[in-house]
């Protein structure tokens, strides 16, 4: 029976900070559909590897 203690560890995950990396994780992921359609959109010009390269470069800026 319980005395009205109760293990902190036994509680769900607090429920803002679940929130917050999914925001961070969907605004990422809009992030990156700009950027290649904004490439896609402006340099029309550059290859396949270059649009790559770009994005990726972008991708690890927003990673810091």
């Amino acid at each position: 029976m319980s005395d009205g203690n109760f293990n902190r560890a036994l509680l769900p995950k607090n429920e803002l900070t679940a929130g917050l990396r999914a925001g961070k994780a969907q605004m990422r992921t809009r992030a990156e559909r700009a950027f290649t359609q904004t490439i896609e959109q402006y340099l029309p010009h550059l290859t396949a590897q270059e649009r790559e390269q770009l994005r990726e470069s972008f991708m690890q800026l927003l990673r810091n």
